[in-house]
């Protein structure tokens, strides 16, 4: 089986526009990079990830991206599920099993987090890694890589799981630390304050 990860990533001016009133623009585009680095760190040392494609608008993230190991793919347009069709179809060209799609947020993903992920998939399948709250889906494996459309964005959990059930596909969860604390607001950052990682990601 050949897995690739597609991992998506907004332009750094308007990232984390919700941490406005915690950070200033320089210092959430130090977290946005920050926290890229720590889920491609997961990713490379994960060992059922053949490769990894970062999919932005903004060239200063893909030539972060380019500098560790991942392959940058230049977004026109805007959204997330458009970006992650970019790299679908970038993993189809290479003719891969498995897509995983990680979100670049996740400050205390772990290469076996990303390896238990992939291997709960199953042939057909979908394996869904929800926030922390139980609404939005932080990462996904799709087997084959054409198995769902992604819905990315608010209650996407639902929207993924009841797409995987309308076809017929086996779908599981996959429930971790790692997988689960994702930056988006004040209270996630406290959250990780609370955890005693506060210095993780800022």
């Amino acid at each position: 089986m050949t897995t690739l990860a597609v991992v998506p990533v907004q332009r750094l001016e308007s990232a984390k526009s919700r941490l406005a009133g915690r950070l200033t623009p320089r210092e959430r585009s130090a977290l946005v990079l920050d926290l890229l680095e720590r889920v491609l760190g997961a990713l490379r040392s994960a060992a059922l990830v053949e490769g990894v494609f970062v999919v932005s608008p903004d060239p200063a993230v893909l030539e972060f991206a380019d500098g560790r190991g991942a392959s940058g793919i230049r977004q026109v347009g805007r959204g997330l599920n458009e970006a992650i069709e970019l790299g679908r179809a970038q993993a189809l060209a290479r003719a891969a099993d498995t897509l995983l799609v990680v979100l670049a947020d996740l400050p205390l993903l772990s290469g076996s987090d990303v390896d238990a992920l992939v291997a709960a998939c199953d042939d057909p399948g979908v394996v869904l890694a929800p926030d922390r709250h139980g609404r939005g889906t932080n990462a996904m494996a799709l087997r084959p890589p054409t198995a769902l459309p992604t819905a990315f964005g608010d209650g996407s959990l639902e929207r993924h799981r009841i797409a995987a059930t309308a076809r017929g596909l086996p779908v599981c969860e996959y429930r971790s630390r790692g997988t689960g604390l994702d930056l988006d607001t004040g209270l996630d950052l406290d959250e990780l304050g609370r955890l005693g990682l506060a210095n993780a990601a800022i």
